[in-house]
């Protein structure tokens, strides 16, 4: 990985923790707010298997626990099963389209972000943690993921994986 690259990522989780440091304003509880993280674990698995942006999810997993006062691990554990999936959803064998890994790397990494949450949520005591109040916020970062990806991306990346 190079290190302009490397920049990039790292910039792209500045600007992810700064887009949910807005988010947790308290005029925004009513708003459905984006969850840039899970953004960065659809987008960048496009790339592939990579340890700096694993490494980089898990510090901005422990920002959003911070900010959001979750239990400790709760947001790594869950951008790094978003991660997971969207690497299973970019590496099928054989090819599958653009459209369908895309669709595979968000809607699973939701589902697999949604049961890590759950499961983080449980051994901490807070059984009800990851339910309700993040379905907003899971629709509303689907919506703007097909625009969000294009920033996220390098079109060098979107056209070598094709």
């Amino acid at each position: 990985m190079r290190t302009a690259w490397r920049i990039w990522v790292l910039l792209l989780v500045v600007l992810a923790g700064l887009a949910t440091a807005f988010g947790m304003h308290a005029g925004m509880v009513t708003l459905w707010w984006p969850i840039a993280g899970l953004w960065l674990a659809a987008g960048l698995a496009a790339f592939g298997l990579s340890v700096w942006v694993a490494g980089c999810l898990i510090m901005l997993g422990l920002a959003m626990d911070y900010m959001g006062e979750a239990p400790l691990g709760a947001w790594p554990l869950a951008l790094l099963c978003a991660y997971g999936v969207a690497l299973i959803a970019w590496d099928r064998q054989p090819p599958i389209p653009v459209v369908g890994a895309e669709a595979i790397a968000v809607i699973g990494g939701f589902i697999a972000a949604s049961i890590a949450l759950g499961i983080a949520g449980s051994i901490a005591g807070h059984p009800g943690f990851a339910r309700g109040a993040l379905t907003g916020d899971f629709i509303m970062t689907a919506l703007l993921y097909p625009i969000v990806r294009f920033v996220i991306l390098p079109a060098s990346i979107r056209v070598a994986r094709r």
